[in-house]
């Protein structure tokens, strides 16, 4: 259960009236003095408490011992996106989304979804998370990253797709108003959803690059290396390793913006190479990047799409772990790398840094793999932590805001209590016959796999692809589930997030477009809120049940 934090009611009704006119008024663009030079924000792609839960047992034989925490700051995020708001206003017979009068607890309703994530006390749904519209991975990314909330599939652009839609970001803001650095890591894709909201607008999150598909407009990608720029950009989708002849039917990059990578005057390019040791590649190429005061770019990933990981093996009170190649970095190579290049600027910097492969194991009911990916994030956090603490730099607590959270979570997952698992315990786990697993696809969700993460809001339902015959833990379905995910926050920094606690919803909970604004706060940014709830919202009180999708 996280440590509570106090909310006055005189502050809460400040703030309430300031982000009403600032609905009104729409965006500010006056800048304040900012709290911090520095925001680094950790994202585990559909990571759910109980995601956290089963990975700290096997790390550290605890429930909660992951390296986040023991941050002192701790809330829960609310996640829905407006296409699941409008599936439940649908269901429950309410006008659909508008940014000046939608209701918070219409899309998620803590006196029916709980207060707090199972199992947390004040939890509901402990067989399963109650059947609900939930965000995607674009469109949550988008709130962190702007502010607002939009609709699945879209990467910092506005609801209804509109030619004019694009949402300026957090990065591009700091960029812009501070000259400031910023920076994405990912595990996955370097132009996937969570690391392209930040850095790229589109319509669509899988517009890749432009001629992906007969797609004639900019491309994900060629946003990101032709006119963002990034100061770091390391991800996944190396074309050699999963599309090498270059087929404008998948990959994520053209021969083309590859080709300009590899002949880029402004960054420094490190690569997957056969044999070679990721790691080692990307620190070389960051030092290299930062003596000459270029950019970074690193690419790698393999025919998984995704970086490589150590596996976790069955070891009972020491884990242990095997791991196929290390020519991917691991994500605290990879967040080091970047923070050897972002922490050379005074100007200050922004970096986002995600563990994609949480949702694709999830995804997947994938148990084992879900493990390493959450060890891989806890990996990455301790490094930077640690990082922070080193003397002799200029990044240190007094300037330096870690946030780390989900994006939403993914697959339901649920550990018997009566079966727990310790210290390099894992349970045995058996895939079912293609057959009895495949799932039956609603609500126009994509059926092209994990990669590419059921873009929509409705739940799946079907049988888990993979079975767990000793019953310690089930998984309630293949996609997004709307529970909340939790949020943690470095020393410090509470003011920026108290007054958002109860705004729009009963106890510890602060939505996604909050955070953002936080974040905002934090760097001393123009402000743009543009959410003004229904005024009978914003009494952190639950809406009534006849208020809730019926679903």
């Amino acid at each position: 259960m996280p440590k509570r934090v106090t909310n006055p009611r005189p502050a809460l009704t400040a703030l309430t009236a300031a982000l009403a006119l600032l609905g009104a008024a729409g965006c500010s663009q006056r800048t304040r003095q900012p709290a911090y030079t520095h925001v680094i924000l950790f994202i585990g792609d559909g990571m759910s408490l109980e995601s956290e839960i089963a990975t700290s047992r096997y790390l550290y034989g605890r429930d909660r011992a992951l390296a986040w925490h023991a941050l002192p700051n701790q809330w829960y995020q609310a996640t829905w996106d407006v296409t699941a708001y409008d599936l439940d206003a649908k269901a429950a017979g309410r006008a659909p989304y508008s940014p000046r009068t939608f209701m918070p607890s219409l899309a998620y309703d803590a006196s029916r979804e709980g207060s707090r994530p199972y199992p947390d006390q004040g939890s509901t749904g402990t067989l399963r998370p109650p059947a609900r519209p939930a965000t995607d991975s674009a469109s949550a990314a988008t709130a962190l990253a702007t502010g607002s909330k939009t609709e699945s599939g879209n990467l910092a652009w506005r609801p209804g797709d509109r030619p004019d839609g694009r949402l300026p970001t957090i990065a591009e803001d700091l960029r812009g108003e501070r000259g400031g650095t910023i920076g994405v890591v990912t595990t996955v894709p370097f132009n996937h959803a969570t690391p392209a909201a930040f850095v790229s607008h589109n319509a669509s999150r899988g517009h890749y690059y432009t001629g992906y598909r007969g797609y004639a407009g900019l491309g994900i990608a060629d946003e990101i290396i032709l006119e963002t720029k990034p100061e770091v950009v390391i991800g996944a989708g190396h074309p050699l390793f999963d599309n090498p002849s270059f087929d404008t039917n998948k990959g994520y990059i053209s021969e083309r913006l590859y080709r300009t990578l590899q002949a880029s005057t402004e960054y420094v390019l490190a690569e997957r190479k056969g044999g070679v040791d990721g790691g080692r590649t990307l620190a070389a190429a960051a030092e290299e990047a930062a003596a000459r005061g270029k950019k970074l770019f690193g690419l790698f990933g393999g025919p998984d799409e995704d970086f490589v990981h150590a596996m976790p093996e069955v070891s009972p009170g020491s884990p242990r772990w095997s791991r196929e190649s290390v020519e991917d970095p691991t994500l605290e190579q990879a967040a080091l790398a970047a923070l050897r290049v972002l922490d050379r600027d005074p100007r200050g910097f922004f970096l986002m840094v995600e563990q994609g492969d949480i949702d694709w194991a999830n995804h997947d009911n994938d148990f084992r793999r879900m493990i390493a990916a959450v060890a891989d994030l806890d990996a990455a956090v301790r490094g930077v932590l640690e990082f922070i603490d080193r003397p002799g730099d200029d990044i240190d607590w007094t300037n330096t805001l870690v946030i780390v959270t989900a994006d939403h979570a993914t697959g339901g997952l649920r550990l018997d209590p009566r079966k727990p698992l310790g210290a390099g315990e894992l349970p045995d786990q058996i895939a079912r016959p293609k057959a009895a697993a495949e799932p039956a696809r609603t609500g126009g969700q994509a059926a092209n796999g994990r990669r590419h993460a059921f873009v929509g809001p409705a739940v799946p339902a079907g049988p888990s692809p993979l079975f767990y015959p000793n019953g310690e833990l089930s998984y309630s379905t293949i996609g997004h589930t709307n529970e909340l995910v939790t949020l943690a926050v470095s020393k410090g920094a509470a003011p920026l997030f108290l007054g958002y606690e109860g705004l729009w919803y009963p106890g510890p909970i602060i939505d996604n477009t909050q955070v953002s604004a936080a974040m905002r706060e934090a760097l001393g940014l123009g402000g743009r809120t543009m959410l003004s709830p229904a005024a009978d919202t914003v009494t952190g009180e639950p809406a009534p049940s006849s208020r809730s999708a019926a679903k």
